[in-house]
């Protein structure tokens, strides 16, 4: 055997070491990327909430007034609450992002959105603006961002309920805090209660909130990258606003599929009335939810950044358009359902 099979050998034995788990099968497909234990998103390419807030007014500058920014509500630690407004259609679209302070991929494809809807003069972009009221609230729980959990930050929560939805030290989940009953004035959730307020002054026809999950796999192995469902009717919505917002989930769902950011599934939605997704049905909007891979690194931020991006452009076209009226709702349960959790290869 000469020296240069021997040092071919050797180096394909060292391959062998370094690869984690070769032999073993993978649990979906792609396998990952996954965290490692001294592994955690990095913050650092995330905007902060003053990166966020210079962001907007940087955005706004330079839109030659198509883009408009204004403080819509305060958090509990006097944070604001943005919502930025492009278009001045008589078809109004809202998006909200990041009510859980620790799904922050959202409000990163919302900035870029906005980028290219404010200043942009493609003729595309133009009718967009001209049919449609586009709005976002780009990051709805900013205390919870800064520390980086699910909870708005609440120091003199007082529990109610065993419904109430509320975590002592903390405070309260956000997307159970719509609830179409409650007035804004009245809700202890002022995060939830600036969406309500958003609601009731444009009475937006769509509604679309953009969340993370944990890692599942379809029936096939296959990694979901997204789940999307519409409201429940257990959660208030009645059947025109269920089949319309049916009509926008196949329409993402489609675009997805299309634009090859493929594995997207049915989320298991619960009928809480408060829930977002519900409440919005149950007022008469199509309101959908958007739920983004979770557990990842910066390997696929980038990823799902791009695909909550897609998902918010291809709905504002066929809204623009007026073509998603000639969507069959009943095409919406044929999105497959989400299989089940997977656990990290490396525990």
């Amino acid at each position: 055997m000469t020296g240069r099979t021997l040092a071919l050998l050797s180096a394909c034995a060292a391959l062998l070491v370094m690869v984690p788990g070769a032999a073993a099968a993978p649990q979906s497909r792609p396998n990952g990327p996954w965290l490692e234990d001294s592994q955690h998103m990095s913050l650092s390419r995330l905007h902060s909430n003053a990166e966020l807030a210079a962001a907007l007014q940087r955005i706004a500058n330079r839109s030659k007034g198509r883009m408009t920014v204004e403080v819509a509500g305060r958090t509990n630690e006097g944070r604001p609450l943005w919502l930025a407004k492009v278009g001045t259609g008589e078809t109004a679209v809202l998006y909200i992002t990041q009510q859980h302070g620790n799904e922050p991929l959202g409000t990163e494809a919302a900035l870029q959105l906005l980028q290219r809807l404010a200043t942009s003069n493609h003729p595309d972009i133009r009718r967009m603006r001209e049919e449609l009221t586009i709005l976002v609230v780009p990051r709805v729980n900013p205390d919870g961002h800064e520390r980086f959990w699910r909870q708005n930050f609440d120091p003199v929560l007082e529990p109610g309920d065993p419904t109430d939805f509320w975590t002592v030290g903390r405070g309260y989940d956000i997307n159970r805090w719509h609830l179409p009953t409650l007035a804004p004035k009245d809700n202890p959730v002022p995060e939830a209660a600036t969406v309500q307020r958003v609601y009731q002054r444009y009475q937006p026809a769509i509604v679309v909130d953009f969340h993370h999950q944990g890692s599942y796999v379809n029936a096939d192995g296959e990694l979901i990258r997204t789940s999307m469902f519409w409201p429940r009717p257990e959660g208030g919505a009645g059947q025109d606003a269920i089949n319309r917002s049916k009509q926008v989930t196949w329409l993402m769902y489609d675009a997805l599929e299309h634009y090859g950011f493929a594995e997207v599934s049915q989320y298991p939605g619960g009928p809480q009335p408060g829930i977002a997704r519900n409440a919005y049905g149950a007022l008469g909007s199509a309101s959908v939810l958007v739920e983004l891979r979770g557990d990842i690194g910066q390997k696929s931020s980038g990823y799902l950044i791009r695909t909550a991006y897609v998902a918010m452009f291809s709905l504002l076209e066929a809204a623009a358009e007026g073509t998603l009226s000639s969507i069959d709702p009943a095409q919406a349960d044929e999105i497959p359902l989400r299989g089940p959790a997977i656990d990290d290869p490396h525990e």
